[in-house]
């Protein structure tokens, strides 16, 4: 079953239509995005290209943003927002290893923020 599952993630993952590319349900709390000050986010799901974030006072659409929890420091584009949710758009889609690795600690790992030895 395990395996379907990693099958899918990858086949979702690898796909050539980059501006759909798959989102999965992470769910991680104690998120920041940084636009001139920091603003603490909910990171509700993830793709290779951007994420879902929940956060008070979020920076305005097509601020410049990064987005970070634990190691991970991505820039992004803040693409729409609606109240407190926002889209974000990565500069460059997540390398597939980090990718992976925040789905996995995001379903089966802590959720304190990804450590050295996972985040890439």
């Amino acid at each position: 079953m395990a395996g379907s599952r990693v099958l899918k993630l990858v086949r979702d993952a690898l796909r050539g239509d980059r501006r759909r590319a798959a989102r999965y349900r992470v769910a991680l709390g104690d998120g920041a995005v940084e636009a001139g000050g920091t603003v603490s986010v909910t990171i509700h799901d993830l793709s290779l290209t951007g994420a879902l974030i929940e956060g008070d006072q979020l920076p305005a659409v097509g601020a410049a943003v990064t987005l970070t929890h634990g190691l991970l420091a991505e820039k992004a584009v803040l693409a729409w927002k609606h109240g407190d949710q926002a889209g974000l758009r990565f500069e460059r889609p997540l390398a597939i290893e980090q990718f992976f690795t925040i789905i996995h600690s995001a379903h089966y790992g802590s959720r304190g923020g990804l450590s050295g030895s996972l985040a890439a």
